[in-house]
């Protein structure tokens, strides 16, 4: 078993949105070496900053809360960039739609739900902003994970490429903005039907 100890700068505590703490330009900082945030420095736990600690948590396999906690500081501070590959999905009965697709349609602020060529449901959705845009292309559901909270709201679905996914939010009134760091947004009752009606492996078209 190795041990590594580890010292770090300042006490650490939970650190929640609003809050000040000397941690946080560290956190960005060490985030944007590892391509989560690109936004600007500041001593205060802001939305894009909670949304960027959020999406390094799931590419870490923690617990996806948002919330700058201890672990999170240390398995940041010590970990080097790696790629992660999505887990194969187990055999099971599918629960979903039998031929569900979703196509993102960034333009429109809109994700529809095709059974087959059929639309299914249709959702107003918020997308990356223009220094921080969602990618276009095709992707898959590669993780599904139920009640994740913070700012990613009661569903998480990840998609098989880097650490972008849809999911719930926090902030419902800023749905149909361009305000994320590339994930797409959904209000918190819509990811849920979203959530029942998807499989892993389910196609996901991001066009402009």
């Amino acid at each position: 078993m190795n041990i590594r100890f580890f010292y770090p700068p300042y006490r650490l505590a939970h650190v929640y949105e609003g809050q000040s703490s000397p941690l946080v330009p560290i956190v960005q900082n060490l985030l944007t070496e590892r391509g989560f945030y690109a936004g600007p420095t500041s001593t205060v736990l802001d939305v894009e900053t909670q949304e960027a600690v959020a999406c390094f948590q799931h590419a870490e396999k923690l617990s996806i809360t948002g919330i700058l906690d201890p672990k999170t500081y240390c398995r940041l501070s010590e970990t080097a960039p790696r790629t992660i590959e999505p887990v194969k999905a187990k055999i099971r009965a599918a629960t979903g739609l039998a031929r569900a697709n979703i196509l993102i349609t960034k333009s429109r602020r809109q994700l529809t739900l095709f059974d087959g060529n059929t639309p299914a449901r249709q959702y107003p959705v918020a997308i990356g902003k223009p220094s921080t845009p969602t990618p276009l292309g095709n992707y898959a559901v590669a993780t599904k994970i139920p009640n994740p909270g913070g700012v990613l709201g009661t569903r998480w679905m990840g998609l098989n490429y880097d650490a972008y996914g849809i999911h719930g939010t926090n902030k419902p009134w800023l749905i149909g903005q361009m305000v994320s760091n590339g994930c797409v947004r959904m209000h918190n009752a819509n990811a849920e039907e979203l959530f029942s009606l998807v499989n892993i492996g389910t196609p996901i078209y991001i066009r402009e």
